[in-house]
């Protein structure tokens, strides 16, 4: 019982860490630091994420369903704040691959 119980908190804690990876962070994407996200800052972030996920051989599925930055900036400002940011990723925890799609 003891060793079912580690290996599903191991588990637990791989996957926990994994998606860690997968779903950035709002200074991921603000690459200037202040406090709002640009369309621009936002396109080169998601570009050179998906740069880095080709290189390292990973597998690109549902890259056509990446929410575009007009699905995020829900005010429509033209800016990205921290708000609109967590709002969306927690909208979109539970529906990883099966985004909004791209609707500019």
């Amino acid at each position: 019982m003891k060793t079912l119980l580690i290996v599903a908190l191991i588990v637990t804690g791989a996957l926990a860490v994994g998606q860690g990876k997968m779903m950035p962070s709002y200074s991921d994407f603000d690459t200037n630091g202040n406090g709002q996200v640009t369309q621009n800052e936002f396109e080169q972030t998601q570009q050179k994420r998906m740069t880095a996920q080709a290189e390292a051989g990973r597998m690109m599925r549902n890259v056509g369903n990446a929410p575009a930055f007009g699905d995020i900036d829900t005010n429509k400002d033209g800016n990205i704040d921290k708000q609109e940011f967590q709002t969306h990723q927690v909208a979109n925890r539970g529906n990883r691959g099966g985004g909004q799609g791209r609707n500019r």
